[in-house]
């Protein structure tokens, strides 16, 4: 059986089907560095990474005189450096984040989690210190940064969340405010449904603490084609509003106002000097976590 290809192994069709957080993340982080011809910081940190042989400049207290007097060749030794970058992830877990279309492979949510744990994977891999909320109408899931803390234990609480409920965006601001007292790089991951008024504010507030930030709009194929032909019942999964009407009839107006929304979103990043992205759960999620790895070095 032949290896997946890069394009498969980030598809998340794929990655939707491995339950393990931990395992999902590094077979997609270790796959994306290899197909970027990247590796992660190497320096003179405290974690011993690998060895290579020692050519003329490099510093001799790297060398590993005890392998030169067994094998007669000198090796210096690499570690994975410690950086002052420290980056924190958003999580949107509200019961709209829980839509999965029929040709989906996963949720929004599920979707989103993936890349979340991809990224604390992947920020960790660089030496970063990695904070985390996850929140709906209540805070499900909250970690400051430190490099103390175990990336496994929270890729596992992780996995046990489920979406649903209200979104309530002010817990995700509160958890920036008082967890993030030095400059970090944020990414924010949701279908911001209804928080169109209030997004720029928010944004701006990331700004004036000195925050980088990066805001990914996760949406269902479904939500940006509105392929249904027939009558259908629509219902809020927040509100529990209902409505039923033919999706023919409303496809126009209803690509108008998605437009407008997307928009709007687009311009209170761009005002805000805030990376968007906007994703179908249907979308490789190497571009996302190439343009993460993108921002975090323009910030180095």
């Amino acid at each position: 059986m032949s290896k997946p290809s890069l394009s498969e192994l980030l598809s998340p069709r794929l990655l939707a089907r491995i339950d393990d957080y931990q395992l999902l993340s590094r077979l997609a982080v270790e796959g994306l560095l290899a197909g970027l011809q990247r590796s992660h910081c190497l320096g003179g940190g405290s974690e011993f990474l690998q060895y290579r042989e020692y050519v003329a400049g490099d510093e001799l207290k790297y060398l590993d005189w005890k392998l030169l007097a067994r094998q007669d060749k000198a090796y210096t030794k690499q570690f994975q450096q410690e950086t002052n970058m420290r980056c924190a992830i958003l999580l949107d877990a509200s019961a709209s984040m829980n839509y999965q279309g029929e040709t989906a492979a996963c949720s929004k949510f599920r979707y989103a989690a993936i890349i979340a744990a991809c990224i604390a994977y992947l920020a960790q891999k660089q030496g970063d210190q990695v904070s985390i909320c996850v929140y709906s109408d209540r805070e499900l899931l909250s970690r400051p940064g430190s490099r103390e803390r175990s990336l496994g234990a929270l890729l596992s609480a992780l996995e046990h969340i489920s979406a649903g409920g209200k979104t309530d965006h002010e817990l995700a601001l509160r958890f920036v405010a008082n967890a993030l007292k030095r400059r970090s790089l944020i990414v924010w991951l949701s279908d911001f449904h209804h928080y169109e008024t209030r997004l720029g504010a928010a944004l701006g507030a990331f700004r004036l603490s000195g925050h980088d930030s990066m805001l990914c709009q996760i949406l269902d194929e479904d939500e940006l084609t509105l392929p249904f032909r027939q009558t259908l019942r629509y219902v809020d999964s927040e509100s529990n509003r209902e409505i039923s009407t033919s999706a023919g009839l409303i496809r126009q107006s209803y690509q108008q106002r998605l437009q407008r929304f997307l928009e709007h979103t687009r311009q209170s990043c761009l005002q805000e000097e805030c990376d968007y992205r906007l994703a179908s759960t249907a979308d490789n999620i190497g571009e996302l976590l190439a343009a993460w790895l993108d921002k975090r070095e323009a910030m180095l």
